[in-house]
């Protein structure tokens, strides 16, 4: 078997690391024990994060065979499921209905909103171990701890390896419980690199989305749900409000919840985030001064695009101000469940309350940092030129204050 990186010196310069893709599916087949044929369109998918991969800037040994170790866990783990589910095939019976969706950009509320929609009884969300030990099933078989414990292990890892995220998004300290991004689920099935499973990957990808992971996303809520007591996802991804056709066309009685902030606060912070990941990934080589006006260009494009879909008025999504969403969440939230035909239970209420009320929950826990648009080569006139229309659109004034 030819190794999963090859490393070619050329000129003398520092050996390239390049991914083989025969022998990363082999070995994944190996560990999960999982031989069938995969999928076309998966291993097609497997392929094209192979090249992408290897055509990243070289790494050095120890982070290459690192990058390599996740990628095989990846695939493994995505076996796994189609494994579990051509030998449960009832599975594909579990019926997901009426799903919660927060959507919207990074660092505007949206995991606030995650996380106390997530305390309701009857909701489940999710969670950190599910996507790093997805099989077996929870239905199938009692989950012990030390599955849960294996995935608060990686998270620990991950926050080693990158210093400083754990200021910038202090809900990783909630460990393998910590609730994830949709995207995070995609990547289960290799449409996104997104890095809470990649964290060795030294690349950023494309800030998008095509809208073609939603069938597998649906799949493994059912994964999740099968042969479990019946409750309502709610779930959270940064990147619908890119995709609402295909969301929609897939949950059809979805509901969406989604927080809009000035943008001009939101970079800064999204700046700084995206730093502290690829930044160490790729040790520094990335100059970011030249990738924030191409990431928010990228942005641009992709909301431009949204604020022409006429799905954005569509009453399925209702839109909330920031600035609302931090006075008084618990009773935005009410709302929400008013507009949506729900109730909100005494103990829903109880324990959004105490969540809320909990220090452990104090966003700034693990210390805060100083955002600011200059070191990525951004500045407030970009932002308004950039992003004017989307704050016209939803009433947001300068500096993330209402009107």
């Amino acid at each position: 078997m030819e190794p999963l990186w090859s490393a070619p010196a050329a000129g003398g310069s520092r050996p390239a690391a390049r991914l083989e893709a025969n022998a990363l599916i082999r070995s994944a087949q190996a560990v999960s024990g999982a031989f069938a044929d995969l999928d076309p369109g998966l291993e097609r998918r497997v392929r094209a994060l192979v090249d992408w991969a290897s055509a990243l800037p070289p790494m050095p040994g120890g982070r290459a065979r690192k990058a390599e170790q996740q990628i095989r866990k990846l695939l493994a783990n995505r076996l796994r499921i189609a494994a579990d589910r051509a030998r449960l095939p009832q599975i594909a019976e579990a019926s997901i209905e009426r799903p919660i969706f927060v959507i919207g950009f990074p660092r505007t509320g949206t995991t606030l909103l995650h996380s106390l929609l997530a305390e309701d009884p009857d909701a489940r969300a999710p969670l950190r171990w599910h996507t790093t030990e997805p099989s077996p099933p929870p239905g199938e078989v009692p989950v012990v701890a030390a599955r849960i414990e294996r995935a608060g292990q990686d998270v620990d890892r991950m926050l080693d390896e990158l210093p400083g995220l754990l200021t910038l998004h202090p809900y990783w300290d909630r460990r393998g419980l910590c609730p994830v991004e949709d995207e995070e689920i995609i990547t289960l099935d290799f449409h996104d690199a997104y890095p809470s499973l990649l964290y060795h990957v030294p690349g950023m990808p494309d800030a998008r989305n095509s809208g073609e992971g939603y069938g597998f996303h649906r799949e493994f809520l059912q994964h999740l749900q099968w042969n479990q007591p019946s409750r309502r996802w709610v779930l959270k991804g940064v990147f619908h409000q890119f995709a609402l056709d295909a969301l929609f066309e897939t949950y059809p009685d979805a509901r969406c919840i989604w927080p809009h902030r000035d943008l001009t606060e939101v970079c800064p912070s999204l700046m700084a985030l995206l730093a502290t990941i690829y930044g160490g990934l790729s040790d520094w080589r990335i100059d970011f001064r030249t990738v924030g006006p191409a990431f928010v260009d990228g942005v641009r494009q992709g909301l431009d695009a949204s604020l022409a879909n006429p799905l954005i008025d569509d009453p399925r999504i209702m839109h909330v101000r920031f600035g609302d969403l931090t006075r008084d969440p618990a009773a935005l939230i009410r709302r929400a469940y008013e507009t949506w035909g729900l109730a909100v239970s005494a103990a829903f209420e109880r324990r959004m309350r105490g969540w809320i009320a909990d220090p452990a929950n104090d966003p700034g826990r693990h210390g805060r940092y100083p955002y600011a648009l200059e070191p990525f080569g951004l500045s407030h006139a970009q932002m308004e030129r950039a992003f004017g229309a989307y704050h016209e659109r939803f009433g947001l004034a300068r500096a993330g204050k209402d009107r």
